[in-house]
């Protein structure tokens, strides 16, 4: 049962077997009602909506086939558990579209459109596997199953959720904050802790807010430190944002590297991680892929330092 607010609205989500469903008879809220109410102590005083479905575990072979993209639930289905289909939906929609916008726009060659599948159809899978697995534990039969799901479970959940590194594991998995493309061909370098395909670590922590930039869907170079003149000059003659924050513990306790330069993509990820890179690093980053970084004008969270 999911609380929407303080007023009792709720959702309640419930599994029903094969057997209890008469092929003749749609299935109404009645026809469950008591099991509900005495497996969980509910009063309900109003049914607002009532549906049934099949959940299916499912990922498209193919995200792409010419000019069809397959996204969200067109490319892969799960069940509810964990609550990641709409999050997986965006983050598909947000992958594609800066690609889609650049090789529109002749920034870009067709081919990068294929980096789309190789980056999410392994989280998808992944996730798939996932899910299902959670599914068949909560659905499963027997009195050996109740006892684990009712009992052991509950105590377990209980006690891990109060370390506080599994805690910020647990995030990371259902933010979907810990998706990496350290394979794909949009990424390069490794400084530090931060790898290209990573997505760029929040200093938030008691230092500057680093993603507010990111609200312009663009390519951007963060530098924690002190930034080489030429790299403000090709930043300058290619529009790309430049932003640079004074180095400090947070940006060291996030796994940046002082005076290091990162070249973010659109989608929040960085692309590059080099431990000092100036204009032929960022040419021959984009050079070898074909892109020519293009920025939408668009919102933006202020001006780069």
């Amino acid at each position: 049962m999911f609380a929407y607010d303080g007023r009792g609205n709720a959702r309640l989500i419930g599994a029903v077997r094969d057997a209890e469903v008469d092929a003749g008879h749609a299935l109404a809220f009645d026809d469950v009602r008591q099991r509900a109410i005495a497996s969980l102590g509910l009063r309900v005083e109003r049914v607002n909506w009532f549906s049934t479905y099949r959940v299916h575990h499912r990922v498209a072979a193919q995200y792409r086939q010419g000019r069809v993209l397959l996204l969200g639930d067109a490319a892969h289905l799960h069940s509810p558990a964990g609550g990641q289909g709409m999050n997986t939906g965006i983050g598909d929609a947000v992958n594609v579209a800066w690609k889609l916008a650049h090789v529109l726009r002749d920034h870009a060659p067709e081919a990068l459109l294929d980096t789309y599948q190789a980056e999410r159809q392994a989280f998808a899978r992944k996730l798939v596997e996932t899910t299902d697995r959670a599914f068949s534990f909560v659905t499963a039969d027997g009195g050996v199953a109740d006892f684990l799901r009712t009992r052991v479970a509950p105590l377990f959940a209980s006690a891990a959720y109060g370390i506080e590194p599994v805690r910020a594991f647990m995030f990371r998995v259902l933010s979907q904050t810990g998706i990496q493309y350290p394979d794909s061909a949009l990424s390069a370098g490794h400084v530090g802790h931060v790898r290209g395909g990573d997505r760029l670590p929040w200093t938030g922590y008691g230092g500057p807010d680093n993603h507010a930039p990111l609200a312009a869907i663009a390519w951007q170079v963060h530098v924690y430190g002190a930034a080489r003149p030429e790299l403000e000059d090709w930043c300058g003659r290619h529009g790309v944002a430049l932003w640079r924050w004074d180095w400090c513990e947070a940006c060291q306790a996030a796994g940046l590297t002082r005076d290091a330069v990162y070249l973010v993509r659109p989608d929040t990820y960085v692309a590059l991680a080099a431990r000092t890179a100036g204009a032929a690093e960022l040419e021959a980053y984009f050079g070898e892929r074909g892109i020519r970084p293009w920025h939408p004008r668009a919102m933006s969270a202020g001006q780069p330092a």
